[in-house]
């Protein structure tokens, strides 16, 4: 008997912080301290559909597809930046203004009244504007990504104190031989160099997913025929919100079908490398553990999802990494028994008809 909870997702507790701090971000602003994004560096135009099959989720819209999006304006590759400061929460200052543009993510009252007198200085450094700093996509779609695009690494990149502590960082550190450097205080950097945000957060694109593949030196093999790999985030708990999905019913199906179970929670570097041949067709709950994507090459995916919680950024990542064969169930919208059928008969499907 199998049974499960929806997902909550604290959005009335977001929304309140999100006003306080837009209020706090206006008076600032008006005091000459903060410069936003101006509407034209944000503004951005629809690009190319990307179909998927299945259950549309609440977020989604009308259509089994997604617009892809690009600034309006392209932003550069890097800003050279002279006597930039970056605080330990993300924050880049110059002439005693917090810049958007060069920070982590757009500001709230602590990164805006954390002290920014440096303590140390440095001559150069890297820093890398972004818009979350949570989680392993983060990493991978706004730190690695845009790290890849350079020629070389020739001086150290500075990080967020929090961010900078997470596993993940340490150990792509030392396998990409990068020195990523936490910020424990404000510090000057003479000569920065700031990687801009040139796509638009989760719209990938071809040659970006090929970009970090290079950069991490994937070598992905053929999937095996007919194998099935789901990526189970029982017992883990999200960074980001609340949700749950039925991953044991899920894990029974697949293993009663031959396919393997992998899951998340406590999940090494190698065991995703070692899966790739069992990932013909990918299954995964929506989480920042299916950029692990990258070290395979599925054909068919099939994404779980809540409608309190889904973004499409892992459609337009293996869109753009060759898959075409893209389905989505919303564990909410289904009972146990529907949504056991529906999979039955997805995964019954050639793949080239799945959905």
């Amino acid at each position: 008997m199998f049974s499960y909870r929806h997902a909550k997702f604290q959005a009335p507790l977001a929304r309140l912080r999100s006003a306080a701090a837009s209020m706090w971000r206006a008076g600032w602003s008006a005091a000459g301290k903060y410069q936003p994004l101006t509407p034209a560096e944000k503004a951005f135009t629809f690009g190319d559909k990307v179909p998927f099959n299945g259950d549309r989720p609440l977020t989604s819209g009308n259509d089994n597809y997604q617009h892809r999006l690009s600034f309006r304006t392209p932003r550069p590759q890097f800003e050279n930046v002279d006597d930039l400061i970056v605080t330990p929460l993300g924050a880049s200052w110059k002439n005693g203004r917090l810049y958007e543009k060069y920070s982590s993510c757009t500001p709230g009252l602590r990164m805006l009244a954390a002290s920014n007198n440096p303590q140390a200085e440095v001559e150069e450094g890297y820093f890398i504007q972004s818009e979350h700093v949570d989680t392993f996509g983060d990493w991978m779609s706004e730190y690695l990504s845009p790290l890849s695009t350079l020629l070389e690494i020739d001086a150290p990149v500075y990080l967020p104190q929090s961010f900078a502590a997470k596993p993940y960082v340490g150990r792509d550190a030392a396998r990409l031989g990068i020195d990523f450097v936490p910020l424990t205080q404000p510090l000057r950097i003479r000569k920065a160099k700031v990687l801009r945000q040139q796509r638009c957060i989760r719209y990938w694109r071809v040659a970006e997913v090929e970009g970090l593949r290079r950069f991490l030196k994937v070598d992905a093999p053929t999937a095996a025929p007919g194998s099935t790999l789901y990526l189970s985030r029982h017992g883990e708990a999200s960074e980001v919100a609340d949700r749950t999905h039925p991953n044991l019913l899920i894990e029974e199906i697949v293993k009663g079908r031959g396919g393997r179970v992998l899951r998340t929670k406590d999940a090494e570097l190698e065991d995703y490398l070692n899966a790739a041949q069992s990932a013909e067709t990918l299954l995964f709950d929506h989480g920042s553990a299916a950029y692990n994507m990258v070290y395979w090459r599925p054909k068919r995916i099939i994404e779980f999802v809540s409608d309190a919680w889904w973004m499409n950024s892992f459609l337009f990542f293996a869109d753009a990494s060759g898959v075409r064969d893209y389905s989505i169930l919303c564990s909410d919208q289904h009972d146990a028994e529907e949504l056991s059928k529906r999979l039955h008969a997805m995964l019954d499907l050639p793949i080239e008809e799945a959905g």
